[in-house]
């Protein structure tokens, strides 16, 4: 039953309750005449329920107890009995060193065909931590059989040594080189020399010095400036005199960049018969920035140059990328560099060289060149360049048309080639090696001369190298030579022809000190000319005793 209901019942009965009352007041009254009366209704009832009560939920987190609460631990003791004692702690005595001592020195002397003397001997001062110092001297000589005045003599003498600081290391070296030739490229049926005038002796002099931080990481800031001194003459009163000094630097920026810079001042001066001098100067600064990551290495540089009277702005760009990890190498680059044709490089190339002509100049060369190499397992090794060089102010070597048995230089403007280099190894620990080797160039283009004159298209080499029982070491080197051009007095040109040569060698250790060896040369015994006129020894062979202690 509903709030409405009860309230209509309420109603009524309190209007049946007023009824009643006035009945009965009427019954009392009854004598009394009946009165009109009206009822005035003010309003009606309208019953209405009260507004229900809503409860206002309103979701919030506890508060956070910030306060460090008090934990109190107690742990019983228990208490270990140990049967066993131990030993106190002593120190031990450090072993001695298991480096057995160096043999420092050594003298090897021998003797062969063609009247040929050898002697080399090496003295040094072993393992030092605040220096060390050697020295070093090599002499042999031999005369023709076949050829008269087919001689030559070598001298070489060597001192050198550091001196070790706790922050530096200073080099210094001096040496003394004496080489002595024959003019022997005659007709000798109808002309014969003295051996005095024709006779050529080269001395050099060389003495440098050298400075280099010794970091402690790899992030230090390295530099190694050198300097050295070369003074050179021959027997025709020809001198020339160079100073070289290269400084170079380098410094870590990053993880895997590094910054470096190196400037070189190579500076010549030339007279012949107290004549006027011709100084050759070339002059370069190398900045570049280096980027090394695993499987990616990027060399970018520049290298301007001041030589000829010229600037000259060089590129300096290489890079290797490893396609398949260390195993297959992708290697690019374009770079250009300067040779200096200095008396004492052209004689080094070319002992019958004639001094210098008037307006030489140094020889610009440019590459551009890629390839691939890498390794094989454990014992492979590969590398292949195939490139296209160009050559600017190329000396060429032709003899005099004057005097056949001396040679001068023509200057080649610009000469081009495609090159191809290609070198296998095979190496097994300390037991067993091989390499092969071989450059063949595509000689295509020449501005001034007309051939190449004496550069030979193809070179290529053989090593073997195999040790038995740690006692006997074995040796052989197979090299092959392709003929060259050479011009005549007439201007017309031949072509020598190709060669193949074949030199092996032996030694045998009796016990630590003692060491028997032997060398033979030219075993196919080809005469072959390197130099138009200029045939070589043949079968020659040398052996001998080495002592070292």
């Amino acid at each position: 039953m509903n709030i409405l209901n009860i309230h209509r019942k309420r109603a009524f009965t309190i209007a049946g309750m007023c009824l009643a009352g006035i009945l009965h007041q009427q019954q009392a009254w009854a004598q009394e005449p009946l009165k009109q009366e009206t009822i005035d209704i003010i309003s009606t009832n309208q019953p209405k329920l009260r507004d229900a009560y809503k409860l206002n939920l309103t979701a919030s987190l506890p508060g956070v107890d910030t306060s460090r609460p008090m934990l109190k631990y107690q742990v019983p003791a228990l208490n270990l009995n140990f049967m066993y004692q131990a030993a106190p702690l002593k120190p031990l005595a450090l072993g001695k060193d298991s480096l057995s001592l160096l043999q420092n020195n050594f003298v090897k002397l021998g003797y062969g065909n063609y009247k040929t003397p050898y002697v080399q001997a090496g003295f040094g001062s072993g393992r030092k931590d605040l220096y060390n110092y050697g020295l070093f001297v090599n002499y042999t000589s031999s005369q023709g059989k076949e050829i008269s005045d087919q001689n030559y003599s070598n001298l070489n003498a060597l001192a050198s040594g550091s001196y070790l600081l706790p922050g530096l290391q200073m080099d210094a070296s001096l040496g003394y080189d004496r080489n002595t030739i024959h003019y022997y490229g005659y007709n000798h049926d109808s002309v014969k020399y003295d051996k005095k005038d024709i006779a050529q002796t080269f001395n050099t002099i060389t003495a440098q010095v050298g400075l280099k931080n010794r970091p402690q990481n790899d992030w230090a800031f390295q530099f190694q400036p050198t300097v050295k001194f070369i003074a050179f003459n021959d027997s025709y009163k020809r001198t020339e005199n160079t100073f070289i000094a290269r400084i170079p630097v380098r410094k870590q920026v990053f993880e895997d960049i590094y910054i470096k810079a190196e400037g070189v001042f190579d500076l010549s001066t030339y007279k012949q018969d107290n004549g006027r001098n011709i100084n050759n100067n070339v002059v370069a600064i190398h900045p570049a920035v280096d980027i090394i990551k695993p499987g990616f290495v990027l060399h970018a540089g520049v290298n301007p140059t001041w030589t000829n009277d010229k600037f000259y702005l060089l590129p300096d760009i290489v890079n290797e990328s490893h396609l398949v990890r260390k195993k297959l190498i992708l290697s690019s680059g374009w770079i250009s560099y300067f040779d200096k044709n200095s008396y004492r490089n052209l004689a080094n190339k070319n002992p019958f060289l004639n001094g210098l002509v008037d307006g030489i100049l140094n020889t610009r060369v440019e590459e551009k060149y890629t390839g691939i190499k890498g390794t094989l397992g454990g014992h492979f090794n590969y590398n292949t360049k195939f490139a296209a060089v160009t050559w600017y102010n190329m000396p060429l070597f032709v003899n005099d048309a004057t005097d056949m048995k001396y040679f001068t230089t023509r200057n080649e403007e610009q000469l081009r080639a495609f090159q191809l280099h290609a070198e296998v190894g095979y190496i097994e620990e300390e037991k067993f090696q091989a390499r092969v080797t071989f450059d063949w160039y595509n000689y295509n283009k020449q501005e001034t001369e007309v051939k190449p004159w004496h550069l030979p298209p193809f070179q290529g080499d053989l090593f073997v190298q195999y040790t038995l029982a740690k006692k006997l070491h074995l040796n052989a080197d197979l090299f092959a030579l392709s003929g060259s051009y050479y011009q005549l007095p007439n201007k017309d040109f031949g072509k020598t022809s190709g060669a193949w040569d074949m030199n092996a060698g032996a030694s045998y250790d009796i016990g630590k000190n003692f060491n028997v060896w032997l060398n033979a040369n030219n075993i196919f015994n080809s005469h072959y000319q390197r130099w138009y006129l200029y045939p070589t020894y043949g079968f020659n062979i040398v052996g001998g005793i080495m002592v070292k202690f």
